[in-house]
């Protein structure tokens, strides 16, 4: 009997190319407070939640985190999610080929709700089975707790889930959770993915389908 299947996509930097934009609204709220952000001081930390992405940067620069930060962080990106946001070239196709399959897919990411539903609108696809972001976990990524919560909401046993990430923390919370994991260069190098544990590495939607039709197809 075939295995049933389930693709777990990250959100930022995988379904929608938005950390670019995330990363400049981010500096220019920072600097309306005083903290001289650059869009490049939030790389490292991007996949680990809002939270962490925020916080740490307020950290660099001496300042204690002000959680309501997120806040104006959120509505402004809000407000110019559907002027950055894009999506890379061939996932609406991927996506709708999944769903014509009748294969299973959600979307597993460390963001907070609001932040996730500004990227659903600007992807223009909102047809998953199941959406865990990071408002439903108490411990983000690179914990193993959202993968497993996606695969338990989705009804997919972890070991015939296959995650599609972009950042090293999330490769390793997917494998933590004992699911296949594939690497998407969209923000972290091949050799960055690979070391952090990634199974396979992808640099393009029309690689990424092939692959995940040879998985499948292989069990």
């Amino acid at each position: 009997m075939k295995k049933e299947h389930a693709i777990l996509f990250d959100m930022d930097g995988v379904l929608v190319d938005s950390e670019p934009a995330l990363a400049q609204v981010s500096s220019e709220v920072f600097r309306e407070i005083d903290i001289p952000a650059n869009p490049e001081d939030f790389a490292p930390y991007i996949g680990m939640g809002e939270d962490t992405y925020l916080g740490e940067v307020f950290r660099k620069y001496g300042q204690e985190y002000d959680p309501e930060i997120k806040l104006k962080v959120y509505d402004r990106y809000k407000e110019e999610a559907e002027k950055y946001v894009r999506t890379f070239p061939g996932t609406l196709d991927l996506l709708n080929r999944i769903k014509s399959k009748d294969i299973k897919m959600g979307v597993a990411s460390a963001a907070d709700l609001i932040k996730v539903e500004a990227n659903l609108k600007a992807l223009g696809f909102n047809d998953f089975d199941s959406i865990i972001t990071g408002s439903d976990i108490e411990r983000k990524k690179p914990f193993p707790d959202i993968y497993l919560l996606a695969a338990e909401k989705i009804g997919v046993e972890p070991a015939n889930c296959i995650v599609v990430e972009d950042a090293t923390a999330g490769i390793e919370s997917g494998n933590a959770a004992g699911m296949t994991t594939i690497g998407f260069t969209s923000a972290v190098s091949r050799e960055g993915l690979l070391a952090a544990g990634a199974d396979y590495v992808v640099d393009n939607f029309a690689q990424l389908k092939e692959l995940i039709k040879k998985l499948i197809s292989e069990d």
